[in-house]
């Protein structure tokens, strides 16, 4: 459990530890343990001159807690899971006697309680997506269309996954133990995909003939020691299988898998999300164009942008101090192209 005091020596302690950083951050997410719902600190970053401590499960009561530390320390950012993954909590408010129910939006809660603060919105399941096709890549090649990969579990992540490698072109197969409800899914991949890809998402009645289905698995569930020694032999011809789930693979299965000459690894989606606080951190200086439009040179109506254009409107690359032509915009409000620079053309 989270509380005041706890927080504040922790935050201390770093402090004293990483006498070369003098900045606190706070990263919150939640776990996908179906029987671990209760708050826990994570792991910590040093980001330059920013020390950035994960903390897991934090509740709404626990935040609105430790809210005041956070302010006392100067903590300037906090980066915060906007998955809801923590049950709905009811209290009984002592003065009516009436149910108080608070509904796990630790972000509205943040976004009210720590005005002083950045409040930076996250997604646990996209940075998941991100950091497993990029592992994909480096393991398979960049180029992953044609593989055939099994997908076990269709949750947020597995969903996405699933998704995402099948516009790749890849095909997917999957188990999931709800396979009335993983139909609705297969059939909503199935439609959303493009017409012109060939890969197709399959999904299986047994959990043993998916795994045998493919060399590539993912394993995305949430299911507890679903996967033990008696499926050990179905792995002999595996030549990638990346745990991102973390509980589905028993302990007797991960040490008899140790001993044979298969690819195993489990995700770690750390260095994605320092990518991600890193950038905000530290954002690339790039100069950003506001939507523009001008009709001061040569009575020709000038536009940038993303600015909403007319038929006869110029699309040019600053509206302000234009230097390109990009095209005309015609009566069916298609863009001609041009591609000349401006003072060329003008003349």
């Amino acid at each position: 459990m989270i509380n005041e005091s706890k927080i504040k020596e922790v935050f201390f302690n770093l402090l004293e530890t990483y006498s070369e950083c003098d900045n606190l951050i706070l990263s919150l997410s939640f776990s996908n343990e179906e029987n671990n719902k209760k708050s826990y600190l994570g792991g910590i970053r040093i980001i330059k001159s920013y020390i950035v401590l994960s903390i897991i499960n934090i509740t709404q009561k626990e935040l609105r807690e430790i809210s005041n530390a956070i302010k006392q320390f100067g903590i300037k950012y906090i980066f915060i899971d906007v998955e809801k993954k923590l049950p709905f909590e009811f209290t009984l408010n002592k003065g009516s006697k009436k149910p108080n129910i608070e509904y796990s939006n630790i972000y509205a809660e943040a976004t009210e309680r720590l005005s002083f603060a950045e409040i930076i919105p996250w997604s646990s399941t996209n940075l998941t997506s991100i950091a497993t096709i990029k592992l994909l890549r480096e393991e398979l090649g960049n180029n992953l269309s044609g593989n055939k990969i099994t997908i076990i579990g269709l949750g947020a992540i597995g969903f996405q996954l699933s998704l995402s490698l099948i516009r790749e072109g890849v095909n997917v197969n999957c188990y999931t133990k709800n396979y009335t409800k993983g139909l609705i899914k297969a059939n909503a991949i199935n439609t959303i995909r493009s017409d012109y890809t060939l890969a197709s998402f399959n999904l299986y009645h047994s959990l043993r003939t998916s795994i045998l289905s493919s060399s590539i698995l993912l394993e995305c569930s949430s299911s507890i020691n679903s996967i033990n020694e008696s499926f050990i032999d179905d792995f002999q011809l595996h030549k990638l299988v990346l745990d991102i789930g973390k509980q589905a693979f028993s302990k007797d299965f991960i040490k008899n898998l140790s001993q044979k000459k298969v690819n195993f690894k489990r995700l770690d989606i750390s260095n994605t999300l320092s990518e991600l606080i890193y950038n905000k951190l530290f954002p690339p200086k790039i100069s950003l164009k506001v939507p523009a439009k001008n009709i001061t040179i040569s009575n020709h109506n000038l536009i940038s942008g993303g600015w909403k254009g007319l038929p006869g409107d110029y699309v040019v690359d600053d509206a302000e101090l234009p230097r390109f032509v990009i095209g005309k915009i015609n009566k069916s409000f298609k863009l001609d192209p041009i591609f000349e620079p401006f003072n060329k053309w003008l003349k």
